[in-house]
């Protein structure tokens, strides 16, 4: 397997895991904030406990409450800040329409990878460590505890008029920014904006199936 490829694959292995585990933290972690107030770690808390408050319904139901969950990870997301992180200085060659359609496809990416983790997380224990704002942008490192090891992971958040939303995760110092990017890069250099959202499309709908 290619050198990008199994890594690419690594990540991708981590990332289900760490967004599955992201279900569990309210029962496995202490948070020192209030929910309402406006910091990265409160804004994680609010989004979990969306999430678990579908997951725990008497009558929850993965195939009918999907799309709850779809729509709680959308609002926990900042599409914008992601897309432009992942393509950079090129995004400035992307018309509005292609700009729009990008955003969408990344966050369905995203959106498809976690959802699709549902059914299979598990009880690893969840620990917050650090948190750190810098003006608009915050960061809150935790470590998910196995049996074996502990895996770094930081949640990386842009601060908007409207709150805190994630842009970006680190996985092992791996970020999943950097990973689209790195995947996302030779289809844009080689086929261009429309043939990148070309690939895209077909990789979602391989994901969903």
């Amino acid at each position: 397997m290619p050198r990008l490829s199994l890594f690419v694959h690594r990540y991708t292995r981590n990332l289900l895991l760490t967004l599955g585990l992201l279900l569990q933290l309210l029962g496995t972690a202490s948070f020192s904030q209030a929910a309402d107030e406006p910091t990265p770690l409160a804004a994680v808390k609010v989004e979990v406990d969306k999430v678990l408050g579908i997951l725990r319904k008497p009558d929850y139901n993965f195939d009918r409450d999907k799309s709850a969950i779809s729509a709680e990870i959308r609002r926990a997301f900042d599409d914008v800040a992601m897309a432009q992180s992942v393509i950079g200085l090129e995004w400035k060659n992307f018309n509005p329409t292609q700009q729009t359609e990008f955003k969408d496809l990344l966050l369905q990416t995203v959106e498809n990878t976690y959802i699709g983790r549902l059914k299979a997380y598990t009880n690893e224990s969840v620990q917050f460590r650090k948190e750190e704002v810098k003006g608009t942008i915050g960061s809150v490192e935790t470590f998910i505890v196995t049996s074996t090891k502990e895996i770094p992971v930081k949640y990386k958040l842009r601060k908007r008029s409207d709150g805190w939303f994630i842009y970006d995760v680190d996985i092992e110092n791996a970020s999943m920014v950097n990973t689209y990017r790195d995947m996302y890069r030779p289809t844009l250099g080689k086929e261009g904006i429309d043939g990148l959202l070309k690939q895209m499309k077909a990789k979602l709908a391989e994901l969903k199936g």
